[in-house]
C-alpha cells in the first residue's frame, strides 16, 4: 500500500487522542504556530509519539504527537507513515516557556497530503496544499461484530464531542482540606506525567479502547492505557483486601442492563490530570447503560470523598461501539 493511500486511511476515523494528557501549564494551547523542517528521527510510542525535526530557523524541534494506540487504530502504518530526511511542516501549540517544543495537531507531508492528529480541524489552506482529506466510517469488521455480546464488545471515544471527552472539567464542591491541596499543584511535575499512574476514577477518562469480558462469575474491563486490568466481582463470596490499590475493589450488579459497579479501597493522589486530590476516603458509584442497539454505551459516576469535596458529585461521558477495534498492549515509554 503506498504512503498516500495509508494517509487516507489515516484520516478516516472520528476520534484520536492528541492530547488526552492536560497540556494545562506545558503548552500554550490558546496559540498556534507553524515550523518547518527537515525529520531528524520519530518514535511512535505511548501515551505520545515524538518527531525531532531540524527547524529552518536553526533549531531542534520536539514534537510531542498523539500516542501509536490512536494510530494503529485508525488504520495507519506506522512504519511507512514518516521517513527520516522528510520536509515536513507542523502546526499546534507551543510550549509555555519559549523553548522549541510543540504540541502537534496537525502536519503537513511530503506528499502534500496533511495529517491530523485527532485535533478534528485541518489547518492548512486547501489552496496551500490541495489534498485535504475528508472524513468516512471504517467499514465494520466482522468478526469482532458478530463477536459481541451485550455489553462484552469493544467500545472507544468520541474526541470531536464533549460529551465524551473529556469527562473531568473541574468546578467540583471543594472543602478547604481540598482547596489547600490543590494549590500545591505543580503541572510540570507530578505523578501524571509518568507511565502506569491512572487510577480509579481518573483512568475512565481514557481515550483508547476498553472492553468487557467474561471472567468466570466476574467480569473483566480491559483498559489499554496503561493495560489497566479492573476485575468487577459480581458475586458477594469473596473477601476484599484490606490494601487501598491504584484500581480499588469493585462490586458489580445488574439494574435490567445496566451495570452498576462500586468501587472503594483505591490509593490516589490525584482525582483528575489537573491536580484536583484524591483521598482514600473516595467511594464511587458507576452506571454503564447501554442504548438498544449497542451501539452507544452512556456513563455516569457518583464520587463522594469527604475530604476533599463538600458533597457528591457525578460526571458523565459516553463511549462508542467500535467493532474495528481491539485493545493492544500499550507499550508506555517514559519521558519525563
Amino acid at each position: 500500500m503506498t504512503r498516500s493511500a495509508l494517509l487516507f486511511l489515516a484520516s478516516l476515523a472520528c476520534c484520536s487522542a492528541w492530547a488526552h494528557h492536560s497540556a494545562t501549564g506545558v503548552f500554550d494551547t490558546g496559540r498556534t504556530i507553524e515550523v518547518s523542517g527537515t525529520v531528524e528521527s520519530f518514535s511512535w510510542r505511548n501515551p505520545h509519539g515524538l518527531i525531532v525535526l531540524a527547524g529552518d530557523d536553526g533549531r531542534e524541534w520536539h514534537a510531542e504527537t498523539t500516542a501509536v494506540s490512536m494510530m494503529r487504530n485508525r488504520g495507519v502504518s506506522t512504519d511507512e507513515m514518516l521517513a527520516v530526511g522528510d520536509r515536513v511542516t507542523l502546526a499546534g501549540s507551543p510550549h509555555v516557556r519559549d523553548i522549541p517544543e510543540i504540541e502537534a495537531r496537525n502536519i503537513l507531508l511530503p506528499s502534500g497530503y496533511e495529517f491530523d492528529f485527532g485535533s478534528g480541524n485541518p489547518h492548512f489552506a486547501a489552496g496551500r496544499n490541495g489534498n485535504l482529506m475528508g472524513r468516512v466510517a471504517y467499514e465494520t469488521t466482522v468478526v469482532n461484530a458478530t463477536a459481541a455480546d451485550g455489553i462484552f464488545r469493544v467500545w472507544s471515544t468520541v474526541m470531536s464531542d464533549p460529551d465524551s471527552f473529556p469527562m473531568f472539567r473541574g468546578g467540583y464542591p471543594m472543602t478547604p482540606a481540598g482547596e489547600a491541596a490543590l494549590a500545591t499543584w505543580n503541572p510540570l511535575d507530578n505523578d501524571l506525567l509518568r507511565c502506569g499512574t491512572k487510577a480509579m476514577p481518573l483512568i475512565m477518562i481514557t481515550p483508547f479502547p476498553i472492553d468487557f469480558v467474561r471472567q468466570g462469575d466476574d467480569i473483566l474491563m480491559r483498559i489499554e492505557e496503561f493495560d489497566a486490568r479492573r476485575t468487577i466481582h459480581m458475586t458477594d463470596d469473596v473477601v476484599p483486601l484490606e490494601e487501598h490499590t491504584q484500581l480499588g475493589y469493585s462490586r458489580g450488579r445488574w439494574e435490567g442492563e445496566t451495570l452498576v459497579v462500586e468501587t472503594d479501597r483505591i490509593h490516589a493522589h490525584y482525582l483528575d490530570m489537573d491536580g484536583a486530590p484524591q483521598s482514600d476516603q473516595i467511594t464511587l458509584v458507576e452506571r454503564f447503560t447501554p442504548n438498544e442497539d449497542y451501539s452507544r454505551l452512556d456513563y455516569r459516576i457518583t464520587i463522594t470523598d469527604p475530604v476533599n469535596y463538600s458533597e457528591t458529585f457525578d460526571l458523565t461521558r459516553y463511549f462508542v461501539w467500535r467493532p474495528e477495534m481491539r485493545v493492544h498492549p500499550f507499550e508506555c515509554l517514559e519521558r519525563y
